[in-house]
């Protein structure tokens, strides 16, 4: 009895010895240790064999849960009423019930990103070396500091910002939408529709059915979104800026939509090559 014990002890303390994670080498290993066991008879190979393979693999498997647990995501859930939490980089977040957050454990070392589903506000600490990104299914927001709320459902994405300034990129069309306070953005992923709410003002702009409709918004407001969805510069004079706009465009490309534009309000909007 007291021999065996011994022999399991012989058996722990070389595979401690040995056991390096990732290069343990087994036959080099058996090799050292039927050369330093005094006595050592075929008969008890096979014995020898399972104890110390059971001990190498119990250390081999601690040492992939210590890695995965170190590693693995933080996830946050919020199963009953609100939740409110603050991450690493002390930015805050108030859950909606059913809301899900996601982030590295790394987080705020090299990037500032997470992920998330159902309804959350966010209060972000500003740091301009770091941008803070959010990510939905179907969009992604980017900010440096600032306050807003994101709406996540199997339809799509909702926007709304309290203070600062916020960049909304959805899926598709991958255009990027800047929103400042007091604007809410609510994404469609089906249709691909994009509606801008701000104040009484709303700009809707569907990129699978070519529609643009326009209420009660500034021209301001609109060269800045059409600048957005097309990729292009606009301009117009500053004294026509403040001029409101209601109207519905369908199949209209970029120049015929400008040139009715033009040619309703007597303003001179023009692409700037």
């Amino acid at each position: 009895m007291q021999k065996n014990r011994n022999d399991i002890d012989d058996s722990v303390r070389f595979v401690a010895q040995h056991y390096q994670q990732g290069v343990f080498d087994t036959a080099n290993g058996w090799k050292k240790l039927t050369h330093t066991l005094p006595g050592f008879r075929k008969g008890h190979y096979l014995t020898l064999v399972a104890r110390v393979a059971a001990v190498a693999l119990l250390l081999l498997v601690s040492g992939i849960g210590i890695w995965m647990s170190v590693n693995r995501p933080r996830q946050l859930v919020a199963e009953s009423g609100n939740y409110a939490f603050t991450l690493p980089d002390r930015s805050e977040v108030v859950m909606q019930e059913g809301a899900e957050l996601t982030y590295d454990r790394r987080f705020g070392q090299q990037d500032r990103r997470v992920a998330m589903l159902g309804d959350i506000r966010f209060i972000v600490t500003r740091d301009e070396t770091k941008p803070f990104i959010v990510t939905t299914p179907t969009a992604s927001i980017t900010v440096l500091g600032t306050v807003f709320d994101v709406s996540e459902n199997e339809e799509g994405t909702t926007l709304s910002v309290i203070s600062g300034r916020v960049l909304f990129t959805p899926v598709s069309p991958a255009v990027q939408l800047l929103c400042s306070a007091g604007m809410r953005i609510h994404y469609k992923a089906k249709g691909e529709e994009i509606n801008v709410f701000s104040d009484d003002a709303s700009i809707f702009y569907s990129a699978k059915r070519n529609e643009l409709s326009i209420h009660n918004a500034t021209i301001e407001q609109l060269l800045q979104l059409l600048s957005q969805y097309y990729n292009i510069q606009l301009e117009a004079p500053e004294e026509e800026l403040p001029l409101h706009l209601t109207a519905s465009f369908s199949g209209k490309s970029i120049i015929e939509i400008l040139n009715i534009i033009n040619i309703t309000l007597d303003t001179h909007i023009q692409i700037v090559h």
